[in-house]
């Protein structure tokens, strides 16, 4: 894995949208990534997180707050997520994305750490080209979608953070590792 290539505001940072998030790329760049299930959340709960995300941030007026929002609505999201909502069908089929997330490792990308839960995905990556991080989830969901042979089960649209430096990337491996046992998963087989 490569931890010296970390944003700098010198790099050539630009942020895309596909759907409602903004997804900031920049090149050769380490990312944190969580793709779920259609059925994760219920729709209800999902629009409300998203209302409320949108509220907090037209009152935050500063850089800190905004993050601050962004901190909140993501423990939201994770309580959620991990409470296992949904089908949680990668319980059975963790295996076949395990498979995708590792047969391009070292090719298209670098895996660092990886944690399949029932309902979702995190994955610690980096990616070497500008642009790519959406055909690696798209390969991914697709891949895997084909495979467990159930239709559509991948939601659009995926959260992504670039990983700014040496500390962060350290915090978000232990977040990754310790996802199981804070969901209460004992001996969970889908993690590295």
């Amino acid at each position: 894995m490569r931890y010296n290539n970390f944003v700098h505001p010198s790099r050539g940072l630009r942020m895309r949208s596909r759907g409602t998030l903004p997804h900031w790329e920049v090149e050769n760049s380490t990312y944190f990534v969580t793709f779920r299930l259609r059925d994760s959340l219920p729709r209800e709960v999902a629009k409300t997180l998203m209302r409320q995300r949108e509220a907090a941030m037209r009152q935050a007026k500063t850089a800190a707050q905004r993050a601050e929002v962004e901190r909140m609505f993501g423990d939201r999201l994770d309580r959620y997520l991990d409470a296992g909502c949904g089908s949680a069908i990668l319980t059975e089929h963790g295996t076949v994305v395990v498979e995708a997330l590792k047969h391009f490792d070292g090719d298209r990308y670098e895996l660092d750490s990886w944690c399949v839960m029932p309902n979702h995905v995190h994955v610690l990556v980096f990616v070497p080209e500008i642009a790519r991080l959406d055909r690696v989830l798209h390969s991914w969901k697709s891949f895997t979608a084909h495979r467990i042979g159930l239709g559509a089960i991948w939601q659009r649209e995926y959260f992504d953070r670039i990983v700014r430096d040496a500390e962060e990337l350290e915090r978000t491996r232990d977040y990754i590792h310790a996802n199981p046992w804070r969901a209460g998963l004992k001996d969970w087989p889908f993690v590295a």
